[in-house]
């Protein structure tokens, strides 16, 4: 490393991968952080800088510093690469340590713990972030574990013919066993005795919940908007795309149609879009956290429905990421669903949720994450606003700037033609009509005038 360089990221100081030391004090200390670079992004180490960015350099023997790094990076396991480089900065020794970051299927442990960098720190990582970190690397994943009390005979052949056939395999079976399927899709391990994949189980089980009875989805369809009165209970059980489709259903059975009177016509309108309630209960199945012993529960109000997941978003995903970044927690598992139709591209299910609820006028999904829970909340559209836009003959360009003002208390001309991508005076054409049946009024003239909800 050039001088100038080694300068430049001294004076950026302390991140997520760089780490200043004044000196070699702990072999310990030195091995946690190499461990934390490792299993993080990598990173470097500089030993001879104050945590101010001040040069003091190194007053010890280099060759023996260089020994005692070596000797604290093997107590790492398995030994990081790692480099080292000792410069003369401002006529002051310093040693750099460049340490690579470990493969994707790798983890490194310094004395039985694993070290992470967060921040500008090294943390070591305790209960469920050790098993959200190994999920991560794919080191320990549900769907490639197995029930050892499971066998072939555990299996339902029709599930598995039916997989067949989505895959255009229908003649597979009459040619091979049920075990040469297993084996060659991976989905057993080839022991003294089969062992049964936790991914054939969810998915071609006789009775996938004598194995994992949380695997079923809670169904309740509440009376009102509060949890109180439950109308209907259920729980859909069977393998996961039995799951996914009674879900789907039942949803759709309370709040799939409404018929609005217009003079002497009925007129059908969905209150919620239907690809929206299937991408949405899709993504909790492909998604949720299988390690936790809980439910799915989809409850249903008279303005909402709620999704909620056991376990909260995958280490590495953030709230504000959804919908463009993609976590996979459970990487067999959205394959599976993928091949039997029922997901597309990564990260494509939230997008679509966004666009579908867009597109039917409807606030976009609401989010809620904490450390035990993910949820979803679609809102319902209310009877009222369909009778009213059926009544006027509105446009889907009104309807929306309806909805703008009631969450937004105005909107401007040019707020109306930027939300509906239409020239201006498209936009004046398109108020004039509200503001003449009396649902919005205009205040101020010119150019600070903006209209407000009646």
């Amino acid at each position: 490393m050039e001088i100038k360089a080694l300068k430049d990221i001294i004076e950026k100081g302390e991140s997520v991968d760089l780490e200043l030391k004044r000196s070699f004090h702990s072999s310990q200390e030195i091995a946690k952080t190499i461990c934390s670079f490792a299993n993080t992004q990598g990173g470097v180490l500089i030993l001879g800088v104050e945590d101010n960015k001040k040069i003091s350099g190194l007053c010890e023997d280099m060759d023996q510093l260089q020994k005692r790094i070596s000797d604290a990076n093997s107590t790492v396991h398995p030994k990081p690469i790692m480099n080292i480089e000792i410069h003369e900065v401002e006529g002051k020794k310093v040693a750099t340590l460049i340490v690579h970051r470990a493969d994707s299927s790798v983890f490194h442990s310094f004395e039985g713990a694993i070290y992470v960098r967060i921040g500008t720190t090294t943390q070591k990582l305790e209960g469920n972030s050790i098993l959200e970190f190994l999920r991560n690397r794919q080191i320990l994943l549900f769907d490639e574990g197995s029930d050892y009390s499971a066998n072939v005979d555990s299996l339902d052949k029709n599930k598995i013919k039916e997989y067949l056939e989505v895959r255009g395999q229908e003649n597979y079976l009459k040619s091979h066993s049920i075990e040469d399927f297993l084996l060659s899709k991976k989905f057993a391990v080839a022991l003294p005795n089969l062992k049964i994949k936790n991914i054939s189980i969810l998915f071609f089980a006789k009775d996938p919940q004598s194995f994992f009875p949380y695997t079923q989805i809670k169904l309740v369809r509440f009376d009102g908007i509060e949890p109180v009165k439950v109308i209907s209970y259920e729980e859909a059980k069977g393998s996961l795309p039995q799951t996914i489709n009674q879900a789907i259903n039942f949803v759709n059975r309370y709040i799939s149609k409404e018929f609005v009177i217009k003079g002497i016509k009925r007129k059908e309108i969905a209150l919620l879009p239907e690809e929206a309630i299937r991408e949405s209960i899709i993504n909790s199945v492909a998604h949720r956290d299988y390690f936790n012993k809980n439910e799915i529960q989809i409850s249903i109000f008279d303005d909402r429905v709620e999704i909620t997941n056991p376990g909260g978003l995958p280490e590495g995903m953030e709230k504000e990421l959804l919908g463009i970044l993609s976590v996979q927690r459970n990487p067999l598992i959205y394959q599976m669903l993928k091949d039997y139709g029922f997901m597309e591209g990564i990260g494509s299910g939230i997008a679509k949720i966004y666009s579908t609820m867009q597109s039917a006028q409807l606030q976009k999904p609401e989010f809620f994450v904490s450390k035990d829970i993910f949820r979803i909340v679609l809102r319902i559209k209310k009877i009222e606003e369909i009778e009213l836009a059926i009544k006027h003959n509105l446009n889907d360009r009104q309807i929306r700037a309806l909805d703008y003002v009631r969450i937004n208390k105005k909107i401007k001309t040019s707020d109306y033609a930027r939300l509906n991508k239409i020239s201006v005076p498209s936009a004046l054409k398109d108020l004039k009509k509200l503001q003449k049946i009396k649902l919005i009024k205009k205040i101020g003239t010119f150019k600070g005038a903006y209209y407000i909800g009646v």
